[in-house]
């Protein structure tokens, strides 16, 4: 089962069920007929029923099909119910788009081989920013799709079920980038704490303005200016760098704690 756009494809549970019409027109085994007679003979039914009794089963069954107890409705309409909630979102699912966005991190690598190697803040910042507008552009594709399948979430306020929009899922990927961001952030905290503390590096900033700085750099990468320029056709993976507005004072001192 594959993930794409942050949803794993649940296959319809009803959709193969065979009508009355398609078993009517399939080929039959001649072998069938010849035994049939026999099967007949052998499963004759002896009883017989009065009168009276072919009634009484008539009339319950105008009963049952007139108060909505009809089996075969009933039968399916519980079928789409319990295939409406395999396609409904009840969890947080942002791990789907950690996953989504990890692999097109290692499809930009390897596409952009030795540009893109490495884990230094320019090239962080670009695999994080370059994953992200690929993910949120196949959610708002899969949205337009005409004949796209419905999909569901449970709503937060009201507790129901309705129809999954295209808003619902970016604001999952949104999700997703924010955790990922920021633990990245925390980890430039500690990072720096670990340099001063242990190897005895004077820091031009505090550990928590460092990790401040780291995540408002992740959030810059991911606006719609850098979305738009990330679109584009590069020539080098040095294209994707973000733009950012931290400066080159702030950018140097990630860069040395990344």
């Amino acid at each position: 089962m594959g993930i794409y756009a942050g949803r794993a494809e649940v296959p319809k549970l009803y959709k193969h069920m065979m009508a009355y019409e398609e078993t009517a027109a399939r080929p039959q085994d001649p072998q069938i007929h010849q035994r049939e007679p026999q099967m007949q003979r052998l499963g004759k039914d002896k009883a017989t029923f009065s009168q009276e009794g072919l009634r009484s089963a008539k009339e319950m069954r105008e009963y049952l099909d007139e108060n909505g107890l009809n089996f075969n409705k009933d039968g399916m309409a519980s079928f789409e119910e319990l295939d409406k909630q395999l396609r409904t979102r009840y969890l947080d699912c942002s791990n789907y788009f950690l996953s989504e966005m990890q692999e097109v991190m290692a499809e930009e690598r390897k596409a952009w081989g030795s540009e893109a190697d490495g884990h230094s803040f320019d090239n962080s910042m670009s695999l994080m920013a370059k994953s992200y507008q690929v993910v949120h552009d196949r959610i708002v594709d899969e949205f337009s799709r005409e004949g796209r399948e419905t999909t569901y979430v449970i709503d937060e306020v009201t507790g129901l079920r309705r129809e999954e929009t295209v808003d619902d899922r970016l604001a999952e990927l949104d999700l997703a980038y924010d955790r990922h961001t920021t633990f990245l952030a925390a980890s430039k905290k500690a990072m720096a704490e670990i340099k001063k503390a242990f190897w005895g590096v004077k820091l031009p900033e505090h550990p928590q303005e460092i990790e401040k700085k780291a995540k408002e750099a992740c959030m810059q990468a991911v606006s719609e200016e850098n979305l738009g320029r990330l679109r584009q056709q590069a020539s080098s993976f040095r294209d994707y760098k973000p733009q950012l507005t931290l400066g080159a004072y702030w950018e140097q001192i990630l860069a040395s704690t990344w």
